[in-house]
């Protein structure tokens, strides 16, 4: 399976991005649910979507099992997990929508293209 980080490539490929959130459909949340439950941990980080010919740039592992999250619920340490590109929560938020909305949280460790792990380098 692959994300997408479109916009926060950057941030990925430096090691700044250790989480994402998605507003996926019900279906496909769960497919990532089933990956993380058979242990299927590594998954293709892509610079946009494959439709819009993007391509592979990394490799992330899944952390922790995806989940859903209300956005007014997300721990401000996320904005940065998220790549640092917002000043705070609320930012983010209002960049994302509404507080009550409830997006898959993703949490992972970006990777090397032979899977080793990356030192996340902070800004």
């Amino acid at each position: 399976m692959i994300v997408s980080f479109a916009w926060t490539t950057e941030a990925f490929l430096v090691g700044n991005k250790t989480c994402t959130r998605r507003q996926w459909k019900e279906s496909y949340f769960q497919q990532w649910l089933k990956a993380w439950r058979e242990g299927r941990l590594v998954h293709e980080a892509y610079n946009k979507s494959p439709r819009a010919n993007g391509h592979s740039v990394g490799l992330i592992r899944l952390t922790c099992e995806p989940y859903r999250e209300r956005l007014g619920d997300m721990p401000e340490s996320d904005v940065e997990a998220e790549g640092g590109l917002w000043k705070d929560k609320d930012q983010f938020i209002r960049s994302f929508g509404h507080p009550d909305l409830c997006p898959v949280v993703v949490r992972f460790d970006p990777l090397y293209r032979d899977g080793s792990s990356r030192i996340p380098r902070r800004k």
